[in-house]
């Protein structure tokens, strides 16, 4: 049976397949996967040696050393597993295994033709020695790092019964000489692309839930305007320029619809949008500010920010009742609320003596758990799966980086750093067809 890839799904927009294995020793039990979510649970240890060149050519040797690296660190980065060096080893797919704790094993081979490279990995469980799962990947050599993203999903799947973010996408407002314009990225803060071209201020930007469009404002003109980007055709338009304010745009999980914030009827308050740029219905009524939106999952409830209260606080909002609660009460400043993916908590940035740090709190309410500490940290965003936690931070020299965490505030990591600061991130899945 041959699995395809999605059209477009290559770094370089050409036929970029793979194959599955089937009948190589597939163990006849049924498959037993492991809980990710257990607070018990401990790294996976695994190993990751180099790919075997299939000519023995020093270029093909490279790359199966290049590719191996790049799956390790994937496999790193999603806090599963505990990937062996191999330096302990020397790469060699041939080693003692007996000698290591391993539970898995990653064996694999590379050919290099010209522009083409041909990619073959395998996962085994080592201690039943069990065939799991395989691929072939056929691309141009500079596919490799995508190759290595998407078995590592393959990899997770296989463990976990759940796939990884190895395959999503980031945006990020870069400064450079002045102007704020955003770009997106791999996961991994690789591949890093320009979107916008305003020569101005851009800010805000949000990946749509199919990973196809980028919604952000701009003042472009001078004043903040709402925006649309198609991703795979390159195309933008403008969605909203009332008077008054057009921010903050917050996608709706159908993909067809966002809450925004616009001044255009006095303060600040959220309205319900489509694609269009129709204004559907308001959501928020002032005299106070009503800012920063972000959507539950079920896309019933919307958590915002809001000075009714004497200072800015989080509040959520249920859109069918209309009837709203206040979230945080910890603190005297608090701002920036993104709804977790799997729905059961909110970030949020708070202010502690003079800084911000990034806070959870439970959505339905109750104590809040400060993850940061170091620098002042801003701009939290979750991963497509729920499981971790982008974020921009002054810890890297006094000027913003994007970092990332696990949701527990474990394992923060420095993920990019460009121009003069990195800010404002939005995490989306993987690119539509015919996107980057």
């Amino acid at each position: 049976m041959k699995r395809f890839g999605r059209p477009g799904a290559s770094l370089a927009a050409v036929l970029f397949f793979a194959v599955l294995w089937t009948g190589w020793g597939a163990p006849a039990r049924a498959r037993v996967y492991i809980d990710i979510t257990s607070p018990y649970l401990k790294q996976i240890p695994i190993a990751v040696p180099y790919l075997l060149p299939e000519s023995g050519s020093a270029e093909e040797a490279a790359a199966g050393r290049r590719l191996a690296r790049i799956l390790s660190d994937d496999l790193a980065f999603h806090g599963v597993f505990s990937v062996l060096d191999p330096a302990v080893y020397g790469g060699r797919p041939d080693a003692d295994w007996s000698r290591f704790r391993v539970d898995y094993l990653v064996k694999g081979s590379v050919r290099v033709t010209g522009e083409t490279l041909v990619a073959e990995l395998r996962l085994f469980d080592q201690a039943t020695g069990d065939f799991m799962d395989g691929r072939r990947y056929t691309g141009r050599t500079a596919d490799l790092r995508t190759m290595a993203h998407r078995f590592c999903d393959v990899v997770l799947r296989a463990v976990t019964g759940e796939g990884g973010v190895s395959l999503s996408r980031i945006a990020a407002v870069i400064t450079m000489n002045g102007a704020k314009e955003v770009y997106t990225a791999d996961f991994d803060g690789y591949g890093l692309r320009r979107e916008t071209f305003d020569r101005g201020i851009t800010v805000s930007p949000r990946l749509s839930p199919d990973g196809r469009y980028l919604a952000y404002t701009s003042y472009r003109t001078g004043r903040p305007a709402l925006y649309l980007k198609d991703l795979q055709t390159g195309k933008t338009r403008r969605l909203a320029a009332f008077d008054g304010l057009n921010i903050a745009p917050a996608w709706h999980p159908d993909g067809r619809r966002l809450a925004v914030t616009l001044s255009k009827d006095g303060s600040p308050d959220i309205y319900l949008m489509d694609l269009e740029g129709r204004v559907l219905r308001r959501l928020t009524w002032g005299p106070s500010i009503n800012v920063s939106p972000t959507w539950a999952p079920d896309g019933r409830r919307l958590a915002f920010v809001s000075d009714r209260g004497g200072s800015p606080q989080v509040y959520v909002l249920d859109t069918a009742s209309g009837e709203i609660r206040r979230l945080t009460y910890q603190g005297d400043y608090n701002t920036d609320p993104q709804w977790s993916p799997r729905g059961d908590r909110i970030a949020y940035v708070g202010r502690v003596e003079g800084t911000f740090q990034v806070f959870t709190i439970p959505a339905e309410g109750g104590d809040p758990v400060q993850l940061t500490t170091a620098g002042s940290n801003e701009n939290p965003a979750w991963s497509p799966d729920g499981r971790q936690i982008l974020f921009s931070s002054t810890r890297y020299g006094g000027r913003k980086a994007l970092y990332v965490m696990f949701a527990d505030g474990e394992f923060q990591r420095l993920l990019l750093t460009a121009g003069d600061g990195v800010a404002m991130p939005s995490w989306g899945p993987e690119a539509a067809p015919g996107g980057p």
